[in-house]
């Protein structure tokens, strides 16, 4: 990513051009063994996450996230074959917060169409931080994917903390047979182990489908990464 380019154009689609000192960037890049998206697999192998992301004080936020291969397990190896570009709006209470968004799939050097998807996050401030995400592709695929997650946490000590993500995917008829299903139904269950520490953090990834008429065998069960935060 080019830092200075990136900026220039998060802040200005985000129209805080007048107001630079409300506006915030973020930048992180993560190592994983492989990519599983909704537990679909799609590089089993080693890959590169980088990812830019521009928010204000008002909620607002873009960010631009890219999969790189790193070894040559889809013969792409240094290459990327996804970039999402997301925008944003977060708002919410103590109790409850919301975001909802629009999410551009984008895929480089292959022959795969992108698509759209529109989307609500719903998260509980109470015990376990359950959460719902129900996202709808409004344009290859024209139907839903909902996740319900709870999440666990706490401090190992002042410089390090552990997490546990557990969650579940339901998809519609159409979404599912998009990725190779027959029906629609449960569809990925996923468990995360993680700790953080300062401006790092790792994880260690079950991934598994709940229903193989929804979401058919997968190569990869297990993943583990590592990312960096700045």
């Amino acid at each position: 990513m080019f830092r200075k380019s990136a900026i220039l154009l998060t802040v200005t689609a985000l129209g805080l051009g007048a107001a630079p000192a409300s506006a915030d960037a973020s930048y992180s890049l993560d190592f994983a063994s492989a990519y599983v998206w909704r537990g679909i697999t799609f590089t089993d192998g080693a890959v590169w996450q980088p990812s830019v992301t521009a928010s204000n004080d008002g909620g607002f936020a873009i960010n631009v996230w890219g999969n790189l291969d790193i070894d040559d397990a889809n013969d792409m190896s240094g290459e990327f074959n996804e970039i999402d570009l997301t925008a944003s709006y977060g708002f919410g209470s103590d109790a409850v917060s919301a975001e909802v968004g629009f999410i551009e799939y984008l895929f480089p050097n292959t022959e795969f169409a992108g698509t759209r998807e529109v989307y609500l996050s719903l998260g509980f401030d109470v015990t376990a931080s359950p959460s719902i995400s129900v996202y709808y592709d409004i344009d290859e695929v024209k139907d839903f994917y909902a996740n319900l997650g709870v999440s666990f946490g706490g401090d190992v000590s002042d410089a390090l903390a552990w997490s546990v993500d557990v969650s579940a995917g339901y998809a519609g008829d159409d979404f599912a047979a998009a990725y190779g299903g027959t029906s629609g139904g449960m569809y990925d269950g996923n468990v995360t182990f993680g700790l953080s520490g300062g401006a790092w953090s790792a994880f260690v990834s079950y991934v598994d489908a709940l229903d193989d008429d929804a979401l058919p065998e997968q190569p990869v069960d297990f993943l583990a990464g590592i990312g960096f935060s700045f």
